[in-house]
């Protein structure tokens, strides 16, 4: 039952303008951010190391898009989910960015649960994986969050529904989705799929077709 005493009391207005100046500034960051979803290294030309030909060709396709949304919509906060393929190379490519040409820029990564590499077993994979969390601007454990969660899983341990649940908080916390999706089933076309429902912006860049994009608009542009 409402308590409109509560709500008409000194006590309720405060809380009830409070919580209206949390969300506006949430709504706000919301407006600037952008996330990434793509596809596993097998599915991207097997661009395993972040240094070969194929990982460096991608973050080509990556940058001028993500240039353009810098400058002509405002973007200045970027998150990655840490996972092998295109979300380090999305990472990387940001990191980039803000070390050359936009300082200013915040480089977030969302990892699904504190131990995310521990089926990996590349050592190579393991250390690029290390120094992406120590370079990052901030790195949110998204099962630690409330909302966000798996019920009947413990915090930082192993479950695939915690990777869905990453992809959702990253959506939820941004206007732009960019993600590399080839348009089949699976962890990134639910992403994205997950992204088009809440309404947010989904710029696609095709692998089967040479990462040509595509830019279906959400409900706020």
């Amino acid at each position: 039952m409402v308590d409109f005493a509560w709500l008409n009391s000194p006590e309720g207005r405060e809380e009830i303008n409070r919580r209206r100046e949390e969300r506006r500034v949430q709504e706000k960051l919301e407006s600037k951010t952008l996330s990434f979803t793509g596809h596993r290294p097998n599915k991207l030309g097997n661009c395993y190391s972040l240094t070969d030909k194929q990982s460096i060709y991608i973050k080509n396709k990556i940058e001028p898009v993500l240039i353009d949304l810098i400058k002509n919509e405002g973007v200045e906060r970027f998150i990655s989910g840490g996972a092998i393929g295109f979300d380090q190379i999305a990472f990387w490519t940001v990191q980039g960015l803000k070390k050359k040409h936009c300082p200013n820029i915040v480089n977030i990564v969302a990892v699904p649960f504190k131990n995310q590499p521990i089926k990996w077993s590349d050592k190579e994979t393991q250390l690029w994986y290390k120094k992406m969390l120590d370079t990052a601007d901030e790195v949110v454990c998204v099962d630690e969050l409330p909302l966000y969660g798996v019920e009947g899983v413990p915090i930082g341990e192993y479950h695939v529904a915690k990777m869905q649940k990453r992809n959702e908080y990253m959506v939820d916390k941004s206007r732009i989705v960019v993600a590399a999706w080839d348009g089949a089933k699976g962890g990134t076309g639910n992403c994205c799929r997950y992204a088009r429902k809440v309404g947010r912006t989904l710029y696609t860049l095709k692998p089967q077709h040479d990462f040509k994009l595509d830019v279906l608009y959400g409900i706020n542009g």
